[in-house]
């Protein structure tokens, strides 16, 4: 009996899956990107990249398919901050953090409607480059690359997402980074070295996204 029940559900599910063909396109859009965690210094805010990309829709019945995106994203932070100076003075300083990444997510979707759907799940990232920028010369340039910066990264990712004139896709989506944007650093102190533990700064971002479905 229970062989029949499983052979039943697995039949009507490749059936359903069988006759909902897959959704792919491209989308591109904003992204306001930031830091967030206990230890993200005073002064930090929001910053303005892009994002663009393509994605799948595997249907796995007429409500819920599994979604796979491949997106480029600039992320990171502007800040404003006040830097020590030699003689114990301050001074103001702003800038901009820029990492820029390749982006995995691969969501749940649960598709209330045929135009409207909620997505869940977990998105990793590389990072392709990443730059400091100043807005004062700091140690002769206006800019610097830091390589304590952290190559992977990895959070959760919950999205809306409308499909209107059954071609054109919008969207709207939050990331929770979830693993340190920094990695732990060596400090050298009174001829030994030490491990400092990487600071409590996540990566978040908020995208919003138009597309196009083939």
């Amino acid at each position: 009996m229970k062989k029949t029940i499983l052979i039943s559900f697995l039949a009507l599910t490749t059936s359903i899956s069988a006759q909902i063909k897959p959704k792919y396109g491209l989308s591109a859009g904003l992204n306001m990107s930031s830091f967030s965690g206990s230890d993200k210094p005073d002064g930090f805010s929001s910053k303005t990249g892009i994002h663009a990309g393509g994605f799948l829709w595997n249907y796995l019945s007429d409500k819920i398919s599994i979604d796979a995106e491949l997106y480029y994203a600039q992320m990171g932070a502007k800040f404003e901050i006040s830097a020590p100076t030699i003689d114990n003075t301050t001074f103001a300083l702003t800038g901009k953090v820029k990492n820029d990444y390749i982006r995995f997510p691969v969501l749940f979707d649960y598709h209330a409607t045929e135009e409207f759907s909620i997505a869940l799940g977990p998105e990793i990232g590389i990072l392709l480059k990443n730059k400091l920028e100043y807005d004062k010369v700091i140690n002769g340039s206006t800019t610097s690359n830091p390589k304590n910066v952290q190559q992977f990264d990895a959070g959760l990712k919950i999205k809306a997402q409308y499909i209107f004139s059954k071609h054109y896709l919008a969207s709207v989506g939050y990331y929770f980074g979830m693993t340190k944007v920094y990695k732990n650093t060596e400090v050298y102190l009174q001829n030994s070295i030490i491990m400092q533990e990487a600071p409590k700064i996540y990566n978040s971002n908020l995208g919003i996204s138009v597309g196009y479905i083939f």
